[in-house]
């Protein structure tokens, strides 16, 4: 308030009332009828005593949280968190469990969009099988971010496989998969250009599920996305699918594995730098230099 303004304080008046009033506003107090005047002084002091009351619990809590006292009021509150984080832990426990229950069976792989050859394709089923030396490096990265696939869906944490065919490129993919749904984490198995034209035969004749279909491409926890690259050049329209995908799971933290037949030299001559950079900042990218297995019974199922 202007200090130029003679503030009024209670050794100018001997009403309490007016303290901190300035002169102008005490004379249009005292201008007014009386019960106006009383009224408006007595929610003055009102609202004054409020705030003091406020003030005073708010030093009282700081006191008292320095000292380690809880009052009843902080005890209900500590209560209530607890009781809130049990729930919430007991929802996503739920969840977990709804998503094993499924995906763990054959009808729930296949709706996962995981080709019926890859159904057993967990880590366990290729490392009893055997795999050639050239492979041990990208099976024991692989083999890690198993061990840590809660985080690394929490971070969207990602892989991109490289190689020729017949390297268990697939096989890998899908054995994360699998590892997903163990742990109750929901995944979705993509092949890109069965994808991009189910997209664009949807946009066409069905926008209500057109949408929904995008929505669950850029949302599932983790998605793969199988043989990139092997779409070619599409046009601009067609692609602009695929950029989206990636551009939203990038943006909202969702994990991509994806496999192609490419170098990532080769990706980046295929692909816009836009996209590049956000692959390369979420996805690790593994090289499967050897020969194609396909044919050498070292898994049922080879990619």
């Amino acid at each position: 308030m202007d200090t130029k303004n003679c503030i009024i304080n209670q050794e100018n008046y001997s009403d309490s009332s007016y303290a901190g009033l300035s002169q102008d506003e005490v004379r249009r107090l005292q201008e007014m009828a009386p019960e106006l005047r009383d009224a408006l002084l007595r929610l003055r002091r009102n609202i004054h005593s409020r705030q003091q009351e406020r003030e005073q619990e708010a030093e009282t809590k700081e006191l008292n949280k320095l000292l380690g006292v809880k009052t009843p009021h902080d005890a209900v509150e500590e209560r209530n968190a607890k009781n809130l984080q049990a729930a919430m832990a007991e929802q996503a426990r739920r969840d977990r469990e709804a998503v094993k229950k499924k995906f763990l069976c054959q009808q729930g792989l296949t709706e996962a969009g995981i080709p019926r050859l890859f159904h057993s394709a967990t880590m366990e089923n290729i490392i009893r099988r055997g795999l050639p030396e050239a492979l041990e490096y990208p099976r024991m990265r692989i083999c890690s971010y198993l061990e840590n696939i809660e985080k690394c869906c929490d971070l969207g944490t990602g892989l991109i496989l490289t190689g020729p065919c017949g390297t268990l490129k697939t096989t890998f993919a899908c054995s994360i998969m699998l590892e997903a749904f163990a742990h109750g984490i929901e995944a979705r198995f993509e092949l890109v250009m069965s994808m991009l034209d189910r997209l664009v035969m949807l946009e066409k004749s069905n926008k209500d599920e057109y949408c929904r279909t995008m929505q669950k491409l850029c949302s599932v926890p983790i998605l793969v996305l199988d043989d990139l690259g092997a779409e070619g050049h599409h046009a601009d329209f067609v692609r602009s699918k695929l950029e989206q995908i990636i551009f939203q799971r990038h943006a909202n933290g969702r994990a991509l594995i994806i496999t192609t037949n490419l170098s990532p030299a080769g990706l980046a001559k295929l692909y816009p730098g836009r996209i590049m950079e956000r692959l390369r900042e979420r996805c690790l990218v593994l090289e499967h230099n050897c020969a194609s297995l396909r044919g050498k019974n070292v898994f049922s199922v080879i990619a």
